[in-house]
């Protein structure tokens, strides 16, 4: 029996690791083939491997906007981030539920980030394959294929869940409006540019992510 639950053990870490190194490693045909595979892999057995990551270059936003389902001029949207970043700042050091907070969307966004890329990359790749000039595969079809990757992700399903804390908290009943998520970036100044910190708003921001428009309900 002690026999038997060695080989089990040995057989799922060799698995693990082997999946691990496939999906961690530099593009590739094999990387590239599993995308799917890769989906999965995460949901279950997500890690990040940021070990001398270099600091970042971008902050994220995060936006909600509601349209009301029967007046159009009811429209509302919502930037997450931002209030975030000066709540976790106003409650230090006693943040916690912030700090929490702001690791699951920037992680949930960083994971829809890479998740773009990889399809982006894969798109790339097929277009060599298929010896496709890659100015064929445009940049409507990365979109569109990129947008439907997406929106069947786990990291999708926590952004849409997160829009009934943020209709609860402005006071809107989730039933009657249309929802899009939005992801964007705006390029930080370098260190040497360091007068320009906290002034990110001088830059443009450069839209990432725009899902369909969905709907949820309280019930």
């Amino acid at each position: 029996m002690r026999k038997i639950l060695s080989y089990v053990v040995l057989i799922v870490f060799v698995f693990y690791w082997g999946f691990t190194l496939v999906f961690v490693s530099p593009n590739n045909y094999i990387n590239i083939s599993f995308l799917e595979g890769e989906k999965i892999f995460n949901t279950f057995l997500y890690q990040k491997w940021g070990f001398f990551a270099p600091p970042p270059k971008y902050n994220d936003r995060l936006y909600y906007t509601f349209q009301n389902k029967n007046d159009a001029t009811k429209k509302y949207t919502f930037e997450v981030m931002a209030p975030l970043q000066h709540m976790k700042s106003d409650n230090a050091p006693f943040n916690s539920g912030e700090d929490i907070l702001d690791y699951v969307l920037s992680s949930t966004m960083h994971s829809i980030n890479d998740g773009l890329i990889a399809v982006n990359e894969a798109i790339d790749y097929q277009a060599d394959v298929n010896k496709i000039d890659k100015d064929q595969a445009d940049d409507k079809e990365k979109i569109a294929r990129g947008k439907r990757f997406i929106q069947e992700t786990s990291y999708f399903k926590t952004l849409k869940n997160y829009s009934f804390f943020i209709a609860k908290t402005n006071r809107l009943n989730i039933d009657d409006y249309y929802i899009t998520i939005e992801m964007a970036q705006i390029k930080m100044p370098k260190f040497a540019d360091r007068k320009e910190l906290g002034k990110e708003n001088l830059y443009n921001e450069s839209l990432i992510f725009k899902s369909d428009q969905f709907t949820l309900s309280s019930r």
